[in-house]
């Protein structure tokens, strides 16, 4: 059932108590729900320097119903009605007026807290937020998406693709505005004239009466100079007013298009500086500096899983003999049995050692202890237990004997390992280093790798530095032109007009005709790329009266500025004016599709998606093959384009991203866990299938960090034991070079699309077996090539793969899980990896479903 009340954010200008002169309404509405218990909740927000009003607007039943605020001591104070100008009126908080600054005060511009509103039988809970973020810092969000969105729709795309690849800057654009800007520079300078009569004094010699002059001689006749007809020639004619109105089109074109150059010119000059600065590191580096937090955290995580095993105790007075310091090497889960586990022995007693003829041994204890006991098989490979057991031998499925040892009562279990000691003595050696640790052969040959990784991709983004850059300089000077064209033709008294003249002169005058042709070319340039003259209008009318809602349109222009831009897709036909029409019109939904037709991936794109139950997120995001399902749930084949008879081979549960923008610059302590919780548990966002991430612009919200990567203390990826990459946060914010928060973003994409490959597959090509895959860089977009795709072999004879890049030097490598098998692991170096790694190993990733991972500092084998 709908809320018959709408609250949206005003800007108010105040005339005298109780009236408002001009009240300016933002478009996006402020979000409301209805609780289980019927109480309606809001989020609201005040920044420094930007406090709008809240205004409620009341419809159906409560329409005559004046809302009131609950005081502390339980008493009501009236809200105030005031009338915008579409004749809406809109209820606000009214805490008196205040003559100095002669308008209304309201609690909500400088208290933080939950306010309670009463309107008619209900009542409405405003969780009102104080933010650190200034008006200036807000508006540098509006000012980034402004610039992102005209960068995007006209085409300036491409340009962080393969390092080998052209800047895509519409040099059509540029090339027209300097056309049009030449051509009408040349019409000022000799603009057409007409004759027209105008009065003016002359002596009698020379005058040419009309009824003014008879006048004038009536009153005086006497006069030496008198009124009479005149001629002079005049420039503000319709076809000059036409032409200046073109002129204002075209520089505020080159305003917007080149503010937006000139601002990704100097994001490309941060990345190349950037990128030079972490190739001389890399080059250097022969020591890596240990976060002594994240160190010690993972080491108490070992310390608690053994803690784990060692304090476990149960009796149940079963049946057996007491069996002490009994060892035992533990295998995987056996069948589904969580208390149940294959074993091997390892000395000690012979009384239960299995004889000739038995397949395998299994192990059964209690299940706590089990389960226990496979979260440190990681580094501890040996266990002795002292209890109550029996064994028999037993014949499985297969008619395969097996011997079955069951322990009815543990009265100790105790891991043999010297993994804490191990890391204990490895963080005194750290300490005493500095919390420098030596890079190992294996590290610095990955480093050297990553040096060569990032000069290449230097040296493409200066090149694309220097081209935007000239587009850039070629579009300030159209606009400096055009600007001072515009107000020559004020100084000659020309006014503005989109009135097309009904004459010739735009088809016969050479210069007249050139201005109007590149004019032509413009407009469809900038009609093709959605961005009319009212389209523009519009984009600059967006404001920061509503910060959340700037932020989730900021966010979904980084979102495809990343599929487009990085990872080269192409999106459908008619995409620019769509999405302009999306992010400065009221809020909707939107579906979006952008292609690679050369490895035929299709990336989904929704905008406020309707889920199952109701819900709507901000964008759902999914990565599919041509010949794949394109939707699930509520959507058809057919709304995506695609033919009926097209059905995936997956799952209905198909892999996908949800996320939900949160504008917070700072979080109270718990409250971002709180939060997600409540997306995934509360509101379901994942019921589809989907990952849920939180964005956000908070930096350091992580308070124990468990990475030791540069994003460790921003984001979350999901990457505990457990987590499986299925939940988590992610830092997003305006920023420059390597530093930049919108790697982040960029990262959590990848980790969608690496999900999304398939497993590389043996093909055979000029006799030859070779290996092929439909997967694509995750640094630059560029397609890997058949050759270089290697596969190997690990020690226990399963496959991996090293994906390199031909162009940018980027080398992925593609494993499963050693522990649980199922987990699909993706090294993508220093910067792009998403999985947990040990802290002073960073090449070490950790399994996000298990929590296994190689460490030789840990594992502490018994001597055979």
């Amino acid at each position: 059932m709908p809320v018959p009340l709408q609250a949206h954010y005003l800007n108010i200008e105040w005339q005298e108590p109780g009236c408002a002169r001009a009240v300016t309404v933002a478009p996006e509405p402020i979000e409301i729900e209805e609780q289980p218990d019927g109480t309606w909740t809001a989020e609201t927000q005040v920044f420094n320097g930007l406090c709008p009003w809240v205004g409620l607007r009341l419809d159906g039943a409560l329409a005559s119903v004046q809302p009131a605020f609950e005081e502390p001591g339980g008493c009501l104070k009236p809200m105030l009605q005031i009338e915008d100008s579409q004749g809406d009126r809109w209820w606000v908080q009214n805490d008196g007026w205040d003559i100095a600054s002669k308008c209304h005060w309201s609690g909500l511009h400088r208290v933080m807290g939950r306010f309670t509103i009463v309107v008619g039988p209900h009542r409405l809970l405003l969780n009102n937020i104080v933010d650190e973020l200034d008006r200036v810092a807000v508006e540098d969000y509006l000012r980034d998406f402004q610039d992102d969105l005209v960068w995007l729709v006209l085409g300036f795309s491409g340009a962080t693709g393969a390092s080998s690849g052209e800047v895509t800057a519409n040099k059509a654009m540029v090339d027209a505005l300097a056309s049009f800007a030449a051509a009408s520079r040349r019409v000022l300078d000799y603009p057409a004239r007409h004759v027209r009569e105008v009065q003016t004094e002359s002596r009698p010699a020379r005058l040419r009466p009309n009824l003014a002059t008879f006048r004038q001689y009536l009153r005086n006749p006497a006069a030496q100079r008198l009124i009479g007809r005149g001629a002079e020639e005049t420039p503000d004619i319709g076809d000059n007013r036409y032409l200046r109105h073109m002129v204002q089109v075209c520089a505020k074109l080159a305003a917007n298009v080149g503010r937006a150059s000139e601002r990704h010119a100097r994001r490309f000059e941060d990345r190349a500086r950037s990128e030079d600065e972490r190739s001389a590191v890399y080059d250097d580096m022969t020591h890596r500096q240990v976060d002594p937090v994240v160190f010690d955290h993972q080491m108490a995580e070992l310390k608690k899983k053994l803690d784990r095993v060692t304090g476990f105790c149960a009796e149940d007075n079963g049946h057996g003999k007491l069996t002490r310091d009994w060892e035992f090497r533990p295998g995987g889960s056996y069948g589904e049995r969580p208390d149940q586990m294959f074993y091997q022995r390892n000395g000690g007693p012979k009384a239960m050692d299995s004889e000739p003829g038995v397949m395998y041994s299994v192990l059964q204890v209690p299940k706590e202890l089990a389960e226990a006991i496979q979260t440190t098989r990681g580094f501890c490979d040996y266990y002795s237990l002292d209890g109550i057991a029996h064994a028999i031998y037993e014949l499985d499925g297969k008619k395969q004997r097996y011997l079955k040892v069951t322990f009815t009562s543990v009265y100790r279990a105790t891991p043999i390992t010297s993994a804490v000691a191990n890391k204990g003595e490895k963080r005194r050696q750290l300490e005493m280093n500095g919390w420098l640790a030596p890079l190992t052969e294996r590290e610095r040959q990955e480093v050297r790798q990553e040096a060569i990784t990032a000069r290449l991709r230097g040296r493409a983004y200066a090149e694309h530095g220097r081209r935007v850059q000239k587009a850039s300089a070629a579009l300030g000077h159209c606009h400096a032109e055009l600007r001072a064209q515009d107000l020559g033709w004020q100084g000659l008294g020309v006014v503005s007009s989109p009135v097309v003249p009904m004459g010739v002169r735009f088809s016969q005058s050479p210069d007249y005709a050139a201005c109007k042709a590149a004019f032509t070319k413009v407009t469809l340039l900038a009609k093709g790329g959605g961005l009319s003259d009212d389209a523009l209008d519009a984009i600059e009318r967006i404001s920061v009266l509503h910060a959340s809602a700037l932020y989730e349109r900021w966010c979904l222009v980084k979102i495809l500025s990343i599929l487009m831009e990085d990872y080269q897709f192409e999106p459908e036909t008619g995409w620019q004016e769509r999405l302009v029409h999306a992010v400065t019109g009221r809020p909707q939904s939107m579906k979006m599709k952008l292609h690679r037709g050369d490895l035929r991936w299709t990336a989904c794109l929704e905008v406020q998606p309707e889920l199952r139950n109701g819900r709507r997120p901000d964008f759902r995001l999914r990565f599919l093959q041509t010949a794949q399902e394109p939707s699930i749930g509520t959507d058809s084949y057919e709304a995506w384009g695609y033919p009926s008879r097209v059905r995936s081979s997956r799952s209905a549960q198909q892999d996908g991203l949800v996320m939900d923008a949160k504008f917070r610059t700072q979080w109270r302590r718990g409250e971002l866990g709180r939060t997600l919780n409540s997306l995934v548990m509360e509101k379901e966002y994942g019921q589809e299938g989907g990952r849920v991430f939180i964005l956000h612009p908070a930096p350091h919200a992580i308070l124990k960090p468990t990475s030791p990567l540069v994003w460790g203390r921003d984001c979350d990826y999901g990457q505990n034991e457990g987590g499986a990459h299925r939940q988590g946060v992610i830092y997003l914010a305006p920023g420059t070079g390597g530093a930049s928060p919108e790697g982040g973003l960029r990262r959590l994409i990848a980790m969608l699309l690496q999900a999304s490959f398939a497993t590389p597959s043996r093909h055979r090509l000029d006799g030859s077996e070779v290996w092929q895959s439909n997967s694509f860089c995750i640094r630059c977009g560029c397609p890997h090539k058949t050759g270089d795709i290697k596969g190997h072999l690990t020690r226990s004879n399963n496959e991996f793969w090293t994906l390199a890049c031909s162009e940018c030097g980027m080398h992925v490598t593609r494993t499963h899980c050693f522990g649980c098998k199922s987990s699909v692991l993706f090294k993508n170096g220093l910067q792009l990896t998403y999985h947990r790694t040990v802290a002073d190993q960073v090449t070490n990733i950790v399994c996000p479903a298990c929590g296994e991972y190689f460490d030789s500092d840990v594992h502490g084998k018994r001597e055979q």
